[in-house]
């Protein structure tokens, strides 16, 4: 890990500091989801995802996030496992900053990941943002992404997201539009469609994707406070 993880990591040891030194220390929501998706030409390359997060809070301001997840991409075989911690800042009941380290394994292959967030609600919307560094045994690149979803009277949630991941080994891209809906008081279910492009050796191609899946959140009404971060959920079939 090169020193440019120094400041990320400085922020997320102070919250964790900060957290132990809390008088009481209570779990504040988190969720378990399942998701597939394939491209469209050929369903063959897909891939099947788990994560699972959970987020303890310490104060009114300061709380800690873990997440765990899997990746397994069909024709290609190759499977992923990732760990994640967040220090989050919740400034307000709407505002909460955060950062953010991902250790993320693909085949015996190591990434680490760091990087900062960000989350604000207002109203019907929600909005999500992050930016980090990617540090692999290849080299290094950025790693980025902004999403926002607009819940309607109906109930039906819209949400817009965009993330992109560059490096000296790979440049990739990723669009998408889902419609997600609450089936129970913990569950949610949702539909997506979208395009993904993949830059690697000066050879592009970029192919539209379908995806679907499902979250069980506990606790706040959101569950944990961030997405997770890695590289290899952002690939919708190898």
């Amino acid at each position: 890990m090169n020193f440019s993880h120094f400041p990320a990591l400085t922020l997320t040891a102070a919250l964790a500091l900060g957290a132990t030194t809390a008088q009481a220390v209570e779990v504040t929501g988190g969720s378990v989801g399942l998701s597939y998706s394939a491209f469209t030409d050929d369903t063959d390359f897909n891939r099947l995802g788990l994560e699972g997060s959970v987020e303890f809070g310490f104060n009114q301001n300061l709380s800690l996030q873990l997440d765990a997840g899997y990746n397994d991409f069909d024709i290609s075989g190759i499977d992923s496992h990732t760990l994640g911690l967040h220090g989050i800042y919740h400034a307000d009941e709407a505002m909460s900053f955060g950062a953010f380290y991902t250790r993320e394994d693909v085949e015996g292959d190591d990434l680490d990941i760091v990087g900062v967030e960000a989350g604000y609600e207002m109203l019907a919307w929600e909005f999500e943002g992050y930016l980090g560094n990617v540090d692999f045994d290849g080299g290094d690149g950025t790693i980025g992404g902004l999403k926002a979803r607009y819940e309607t009277p109906t109930g039906l949630g819209v949400t817009g997201s965009y993330d992109h991941a560059d490096s000296s080994v790979i440049d990739g891209s990723r669009f998408a539009v889902r419609l997600d809906r609450d089936v129970s008081p913990m569950a949610n279910l949702f539909v997506e469609i979208g395009s993904a492009k993949l830059d690697v050796g000066g050879l592009s191609d970029s192919e539209p994707f379908v995806g679907l899946g499902g979250t069980i959140a506990f606790g706040a009404e959101r569950g944990a406070t961030f997405e997770q971060r890695g590289f290899s959920r952002l690939i919708p079939g190898l």
